[in-house]
């Protein structure tokens, strides 16, 4: 019980700590190598389809 709580605690720290560096700061940040492989978004086309750019520009306009 207590290695549960243990890890529980590691497991939060971690996603605390890291949590502020997984996620982009700026909007323009969200265009730099994007894991769908546009090169140019907002120019080509198939960049319309990409969710990774729709979640990490979306996630600025809620806060």
């Amino acid at each position: 019980m207590m290695q549960n709580f243990i890890l529980c605690l590691q497991e939060a720290a971690l996603t605390f700590t890291l949590k502020k560096y997984l996620y982009p700061t700026d909007p323009s940040e969200c265009f730099i190598n994007p894991p769908c492989g546009c090169l140019n978004p907002g120019q080509e086309f198939q960049c319309e389809d990409c969710p990774y750019l729709e979640a990490c520009l979306s996630s600025f306009k809620l806060k």
